[in-house]
């Protein structure tokens, strides 16, 4: 096919000039001076060689550049997926790393909170328990003293009433009576 090719060319390159000659319209190629068919004829010989070197040597050269382009395109790219993908499955375990971490803290604030709030609860209920001890022990004493209060203010009242009673009436009061209405009074608080 190639040769064909070529021989298609010269034909058609060697019958320009004497067509363009036939028709008049190129008076420059005029095939009577024998220096213009000698021109033509090293043009023919110069583009067979040109084609010759480019289809040998120069194309074979431009295409395995452009293959060795294309393969080292395409084996970044292949790298390029590869190394996202490895991005991705990083990316997915630092985020279950995260969330693993998220869940073993929350479960353990959870535990510190609930040990805390027992710990709270057993010093209130001990706290509680020792106020409430206190407080019996506050209540007995202040009882014990009220009647103590109460027990020293009798021969106190008895007395006074005696005496108030001796300066207003102008006569001594009979010490059973004095005694029963003391007695009656600190009955009723």
């Amino acid at each position: 096919m190639r040769r064909t090719t070529i021989l298609l060319a010269a034909t058609a390159l060697g019958l320009t000039p004497a067509t363009a000659m036939a028709e008049g319209k190129m008076p420059q190629m005029d095939f009577s001076n024998p220096l213009t068919g000698a021109q033509v004829v090293w043009m023919a010989v110069i583009m067979v060689v040109l084609y010759f070197v480019l289809a040998r040597w120069a194309l074979p050269r431009i295409g395995g550049v452009i293959e060795n382009r294309h393969n080292r395109i395409a084996t970044d790219l292949e790298t390029a997926r590869r190394a996202k993908a490895e991005a991705e499955h990083a990316v997915r375990e630092l985020n279950l790393a995260i969330q693993n971490a998220r869940e073993s803290s929350q479960g353990a604030i959870a535990e510190a909170v609930n040990a805390a709030k027992e710990r709270a609860r057993a010093q209130t209920a001990a706290l509680n328990d020792r106020l409430s001890a206190q407080i019996a022990s506050a209540e007995a004493e202040i009882d014990s003293a009220r009647r103590t209060a109460v027990g020293a203010l009798a021969p106190i009242a008895r007395d006074v009433a005696s005496s108030l009673l001796h300066r207003l009436i102008g006569e001594a009061v009979e010490p059973g009576r004095i005694e029963q209405a003391v007695s009656a009074l600190s009955t009723q608080g």
